[in-house]
């Protein structure tokens, strides 16, 4: 079965009950998403059993703008594995994409089947860092590496109090915070205030959207967005204006504590580029597992579109002109605004 999910509840209540289903394959996460950019999902679905489970499933955007024609799975997703873990069912979900004739992507960290897929290429991997939430805290303290433990008091003695927040204002306060970041570290766009605020009405209604904001003398100076699903909190977003005080091993740990309070298994620290060496360092302090995401392509043969590429260099140029230290902020947001789905 290939076709639109909007409006089928039956479908995402299967997919919410495949054991591969992760925050990035959620009806809250996927609809955030495609609110703010516009984007349409898809699904290619193979039957739903009588426990209401799919048999498996594959979700999916069909792009086109400038960089032309694109299948994404998972877009703006730290990972997004197809949900079936039997080979045959594998290669009938996406056999009716491929058979479109664009360019696929997917990220895949538990389902190793596309890796071994002979038609899609392996372009890139980063790493996933997880830490059991299933321990009693005195055990999870004292997993962590020394260093963590020393910098989580540090920030305490230093007189770093953190609050946890549900409200969109607060939201706003880490946006501030994200995007100052995002310009003046990575020189690069940020994403539009839209997609928080999507996020925020997907999940702050059951308080699975936290803002945990480190503050010093009432200012913030860090931030971390969490958000939860299927059991797991999960690490998504975070901005520090201050990093000698150790701001965000705090955050880290008042994160973890909330989870344990909510009777949470797992905390999910998402992707990590391979050249970040500083973040995998953070994240290496606290997790108790580490695996790869692999990024895979499948391209038809014969197949040449060179718009991608000629665009990809455009918006590498305009993003260095436009988060140049000169621009003022709110150009840079609506920048963001305007062209982050580009990016995808």
């Amino acid at each position: 079965m290939l076709g639109h999910i909007d409006g089928q509840p039956e479908m995402w209540r299967a997919i919410a009950h495949h054991p591969l289903n992760s925050l990035f394959s959620s009806q809250c996460w996927t609809e955030a998403v495609a609110r703010t950019f516009g984007f349409k999902v898809s699904v290619s679905m193979k039957g739903i059993q009588n426990d209401g489970q799919a048999d498996g499933a594959i979700l999916f955007c069909q792009l086109s703008d400038l960089k032309g024609e694109r299948i994404v799975c998972g877009p703006f997703s730290d990972y997004c594995d197809p949900l079936t873990s039997d080979v045959e069912t594998w290669r009938e979900l996406v056999a009716p994409l491929i058979s479109l004739g664009f360019p696929i992507t997917l990220r895949c960290l538990s389902n190793q089947l596309p890796a071994k897929d002979e038609r899609f290429v392996k372009v890139s991997e980063a790493a996933w860092h997880g830490v059991d939430l299933g321990r009693p805290e005195l055990e999870i303290w004292g997993g962590f590496l020394g260093a963590a433990r020393q910098n989580i008091r540090k920030a305490q003695r230093s007189g770093v109090k953190v609050r946890a927040s549900h409200e969109l204002h607060d939201l706003h306060v880490f946006y501030e915070m994200h995007c100052h970041v995002r310009k003046s570290k990575y020189r690069l766009l940020p994403q539009p205030f839209a997609f928080f605020e999507n996020l925020h009405a997907s999940f702050a209604e059951n308080d699975n959207l936290t803002v945990l904001i480190a503050e010093v003398e009432g200012s913030p100076v860090a931030a971390t967005v969490f958000l939860e699903c299927g059991g797991t909190l999960y690490y998504k977003f975070n901005a520090s204006l201050e990093r000698g005080l150790c701001p965000n091993d705090l955050l880290v740990w008042e994160g973890i504590r909330i989870g344990q309070r909510r009777g949470l298994k797992l905390l999910d620290f998402g992707a990590s580029d391979l050249d970040q060496p500083g973040l995998l360092r953070f994240k290496r302090k606290f997790a108790t597992v580490e695996r790869t995401i692999f990024r895979l392509r499948f391209e038809p043969e014969g197949y040449l579109d060179r718009r991608a590429s000629a665009v990809n260099k455009t918006l590498s140029s305009l993003t260095h002109w436009l988060t140049d230290p000169s621009v003022p902020d709110p150009i840079t947001q609506a920048a963001g605004a305007d062209l982050y789905g580009v990016f995808c």
